[in-house]
């Protein structure tokens, strides 16, 4: 019995410590982080041995520690280096700004193991410089980082297991995420709108699942660069980009699947790119829902269209319309490709 009324009082005292003041509010995120394995070091809030620099607490941080960023000293002029094994945790993601300065990546990861929270990250440099740039394994960018304004949001390189998720990724000078040679990564639940160029892009890179984000306002929503193979690209909002999604020399395996694809001027792009499944996906008022391109000799080489829905419902097959390109001259012929049963009503995307 002293135990039920010992958990209630704990309960009480925390539910008024989270109202009462900002004060109280720093105590009580004090109190919530130090329950993370390893030890917590504090920047910008006012109690003693707080930092004001992000850097100089990663510096003094060992691998697994946390370091917690309050807002009091926000925005951040600092290019930051992560170079442990750490959780890196904003107080808030709209008040806790890490500012690069244009000067090379706002924030770089050279180690495995990150985690990275509840901030907003931007201006990097115009080089080739990310808001987020390294080379990681089994790391997490997530819970609702804010980055934008960068040369590009987040730049992975030879990375693996990670899971980017749940950020807003907006408005930044080129693309918003690119992955290079990384492979078993989950790219989920993010909103990517207004970059530049890319949304989402990728290259070289395998096993890579692509799913429930909404990407909007980019000149490419998702692209698919060279070698990319056994990709899952599902419940996906693509709309309003000039191209949706764009497949460019990757075969083998890929598979696109119960994506709402609207309002794009192209809405699936299928260049030099075969042995791949599209799927159950909605393709709705955009300018040219699908077409394709092949060169002559993969001319037997196809991908497979299964159940997408295509404006309205269709009783017969769909073709789908593409170029085939030929000797001599590289001459152009049409081509065609067939959606053999295609939906009556939209697909359930995502499921």
């Amino acid at each position: 019995m002293k135990i039920k009324y010992w958990i209630g009082g704990i309960i009480a005292l925390l539910l008024i410590n989270f109202n009462i003041s900002s004060f109280a509010n720093e105590t009580f995120s004090q109190s919530l982080i130090t329950n993370i394995k390893g030890n917590t070091l504090y920047v910008g809030g006012s109690g003693p041995a707080n930092y004001s620099k992000i850097q100089d607490a990663i510096d003094n941080s060992k691998n697994g520690d946390t370091v917690f960023v309050f807002d009091d000293l926000s925005p951040y002029y600092e290019n930051v280096v992560i170079d442990k094994s750490i959780n890196l945790i904003g107080e808030n993601r709209f008040s806790t700004i890490i500012d690069g300065n244009e000067l090379g990546n706002t924030v770089t990861i050279s180690s495995n193991c990150v985690n990275i929270s509840k901030f907003t990250i931007q201006n990097c440099s115009f080089k080739s410089s990310g808001g987020i740039k390294g080379s990681t394994n089994y790391s997490t960018i997530s819970n609702n980082n804010i980055i934008s304004n960068n040369k590009s949001g987040i730049v992975l390189l030879y990375s693996h297991y990670n899971t980017i998720s749940g950020n807003i990724i907006n408005s930044n000078r080129w693309l918003g995420i690119h992955l290079g040679t990384c492979n078993n990564n989950i790219i989920s639940k993010n909103t990517i709108s207004s970059n530049h160029h890319e949304g989402f892009n990728q290259y070289d890179s395998h096993n890579n699942t692509i799913s429930k984000n909404v990407i909007s306002k980019n000149e490419f929503g998702i692209n698919i660069g060279k070698y990319c193979k056994n990709n899952k690209i599902s419940g996906n909002i693509v709309i309003f980009n000039e191209y949706g999604i764009r497949f460019y020399e990757s075969n083998e395996n890929n598979t696109i699947r119960r994506n709402s694809i609207r309002w794009n001027m192209y809405g699936l792009c299928m260049e030099y790119s075969y042995l791949n499944k599209i799927e159950n996906n909605n393709f709705i008022r955009n300018v040219l829902n699908a077409y394709f391109d092949s060169y002559y000799w993969d001319e037997n080489t196809k991908n497979y269209w299964n159940g997408n829905y295509w404006n309205r419902p269709r009783i017969l097959p769909k073709i789908i319309f593409g170029i085939l390109w030929t000797e001599p001259g590289w001459n152009r012929e049409p081509d065609l490709a067939v959606d053999r049963n295609p939906a009556q009503i939209p697909n359930r995307i995502g499921s």
